[in-house]
């Protein structure tokens, strides 16, 4: 260590492998690093978490320990572009160190600072974010903190990357107060819907201080008291396709104008409302998918209980 308390990043080969070399950020839940794999030569980030004591002589720290070791190789088995891959979990004096592939890039705390998104731009980030949680959610995890510094861009390519999935408690008295639940914050715990209302958070985030557009009642419903009256996660993805999809991002078109072929997104998406070219007949045509305005319309329109 050094004289004040901070650790020097060359003291120290994390499970014999993984070499320190910078501090990347620090918080409630731990301090990031930069590391080295000395085995498959590339370069990860390295999660030292916090624990109230020295698991080695602390009963409250060593119960912590066991539970971010067992949390963190739950997360691992969540696959999706949008979700930060962990490579490993390995214990250091009893202090369980996560390994994660390094995302070179910014948050999106760091993006918003210079003002908002476009709507269409922020449906695109809130699919890449909604495919991540969607991945999660599907092999019983919660996320329990999205928000801004939880998501990051990739330079260079602007793949959206969510990170912290579900491990730890998401130190609720620490997070910022809007992106926590109702039901979080009253202590009656997290469920998928809970990550649906942060999401909600963040898309308003992501267009304050500009025009909301279409994401305007989708925010609004997000934000429903309780979690059963907020839309799905389908429901809010079909909405994000038509706000995300319609409109190139780099076009400047109206919002609702049409194009033949959008321009491909960064990450995997979720097929377009928008019909093929050729579409199979069926009996009975879906009147939601007359135009994407109609869609959008239709969706926006349905009763909370009707999801």
């Amino acid at each position: 260590m050094t004289g004040d308390g901070e650790r020097s990043p060359d003291e120290q080969l994390i499970g014999g492998r993984y070499r320190l070399l910078e501090r990347l950020g620090a918080g409630p839940s731990g301090t990031v690093w930069r590391a080295r794999d000395e085995q498959e030569q590339r370069d990860v980030a390295v999660k030292e978490p916090v624990l109230p004591g020295d698991p080695a002589d602390d009963e409250e720290s060593r119960r912590l320990a066991h539970r971010l070791c067992t949390e963190a190789r739950a997360a691992a088995r969540v696959r999706h572009p949008s979700a930060v891959t962990l490579y490993d979990v390995v214990t250091e004096d009893g202090l369980p160190w996560i390994v994660m592939e390094l995302v070179q890039g910014e948050s999106l705390r760091e993006a918003f600072r210079r003002g908002p998104l476009e709507p269409a731009e922020a449906a695109r980030v809130g699919l890449a974010v909604l495919g991540a949680l969607r991945a999660a959610h599907a092999v019983g995890i919660v996320h329990r903190d999205i928000k801004p510094a939880n998501v990051l861009i990739e330079s260079g390519t602007g793949r959206v990357v969510v990170t912290d999935f579900g491990i730890g408690d998401g130190h609720v008295a620490e997070a910022p107060a809007e992106f926590v639940a109702p039901e979080r914050a009253s202590g009656r715990g997290a469920g998928p819907a809970s990550d649906l209302w942060s999401l909600g958070s963040l898309l308003a985030t992501a267009v304050e201080g500009g025009d909301a557009g279409p994401l305007g009642p989708l925010l609004t419903r997000l934000h429903a008291p309780e979690p059963e009256a907020r839309p799905g996660a389908e429901a809010v993805a079909a909405v994000l396709e038509v706000c995300g999809g319609v409109v190139p991002v780099a076009s400047g078109a109206p919002v609702g104008e049409t194009t033949p072929e959008p321009e491909p997104e960064p990450e995997p998406r979720p097929a377009p409302l928008a019909p093929a070219p050729a579409p199979t007949p069926v009996p009975t045509p879906d009147p939601r998918r007359r135009t994407p305005l109609a869609a959008l319309g239709l969706l926006l329109a349905k009763k909370p209980g009707a999801e």
